[in-house]
């Protein structure tokens, strides 16, 4: 092999690599951006949750007093 080929190869891995980062680069920044959306919805549902526990707790409340 000359010089000129193996100099033109090794740009080519180069420029391959690179690619390959910025292509990790955006999966990752998606992960992360659907991670905070799950994040959101888990608050969001731990929120609705605790609503619906106090609510039901005091409903049993209610039926206790009234048996």
């Amino acid at each position: 092999m000359d010089k000129d080929k193996i100099i033109e190869e090794l740009n080519q891995r180069i420029n391959e690599e690179q690619m390959v980062k910025k292509s990790e680069v955006l999966l990752n920044k998606e992960l992360l951006e659907r991670i905070e959306k799950l994040n959101l919805q888990i608050e969001t549902l731990l929120t609705i949750n605790d609503s619906f526990q106090n609510k039901i707790a005091r409903l049993r409340m209610i039926l206790k007093h009234e048996i």
